[in-house]
């Protein structure tokens, strides 16, 4: 088992960070087992630190590719 760290930006239902550890095991193809913080920085979505990598879901981030998809668009 595999150990990882998922930030969360505000209250999430157990359910929902089981259906994320859930995604991460089949997506890495191992079991993982995530502390869990809230981070007050992050604005929603979440980002998780799995193995040395970064796996970052967070609205900034998506933010951030849309306006650069709209402006090269």
């Amino acid at each position: 088992m595999r150990r990882g760290q998922l930030l969360i930006a505000g209250p999430m239902e157990q359910a929902e960070i089981q259906r994320l550890t859930e995604g991460f095991g089949r997506l890495l193809g191992e079991s993982i087992a995530f502390d869990v913080r809230r981070e007050e920085s992050l604005l929603g979505g979440f980002v998780a630190y799995v193995g040395g990598r970064v796996y970052d879901m967070s609205l900034r981030t998506q933010l951030k590719g849309m306006r650069k998809h709209l402006q090269e668009g």
